[in-house]
Parts: C-alpha cells; structure tokens; sequence
C-alpha cells in the first residue's frame, strides 16, 4: 500500500464517482495535455484504469495495456510536469489494488533502458519475473 503524495487525487474507473469524473472529462474541454500525451478520448482510457489527480489535473495515469481472463499487464504514463513526484509509482499502486483485477496475475513490464520505469517497479518492491528477446 503506497500512498499518494500530498495534495494528490485518485479517481478509479471502478467507482462511480470515476465513472462519472471521465464523463465530465469527455464532455467538456478535453485537456490538450492528454492530447499531446496520445491519448485522443475517453475510450483511451483503458479500463480497468486509474489517474492521480494534482490541482484537478490528470498527472499520471494507470491502464491495462493487456488483459486477458486470469492476467493483465499495466501501462502506466506520467505527463511531463508531474514527472519526479512518485505519481507512477502511487497509481501503479493503485491500479493493483482495484476490485475488478483482484482475480487476475498483474504483470508491470519495461524495458531495461527506461531507467524511470525501473526506479518505479523498484519503488513498489516488485520482483523481476524473467526477460525477454527482441530481434528487429
């Protein structure tokens, strides 16, 4: 359990008051940040999701990047500004503590070069499974 820095919101896509917060979103100015991020709408928002919210803006936000009947793997994006503040790690967190993936084996993978990445799965104790092999 780690907690959130201060001044900092979570809001879960598996609550209605997180349901309700992407409606809004959607509904109104889509921030050009997230735009600028890649994420284009609501339906970007993969679910099950989360967000850290700083002064009410999305910061950093958590998503399955893959999910499947018994596993799903994250994906975890920090806008710019926010980076260095422990907001990944706090949705990381987050996200693994959501009712609908209580079931599942949650898979955090990155690459050995993303050194951020890695300083988050450090953080968060979380334990190297294996490697893999990429030929291009």
């Amino acid at each position: 359990g780690l907690a959130a820095p201060g001044g900092t919101e979570i809001v879960s896509g598996d609550t209605a008051e997180g349901r309700a917060w992407l409606s809004d979103l959607a509904a109104g100015l889509w921030p050009q940040p997230l735009t600028d991020a890649g994420f284009v709408d609501a339906a970007d928002f993969w679910e099950p999701w989360c967000v850290a919210l700083v002064g009410g803006q999305v910061a950093a936000l958590a998503f399955a990047a893959r999910l499947g009947g018994q596993g799903a793997e994250l994906g975890v994006y920090t806008l710019e500004p926010f980076r260095g503040r422990g907001l990944a790690a706090a949705v990381t967190a987050a996200w693994s503590s959501m009712p609908s993936l209580k079931d599942r084996t949650l898979f955090y993978s990155t690459s050995n070069s993303n050194t951020a990445s890695r300083r988050v799965a450090a953080k968060l104790g979380l334990r190297r499974v294996g490697a893999s092999l990429r030929v291009t």
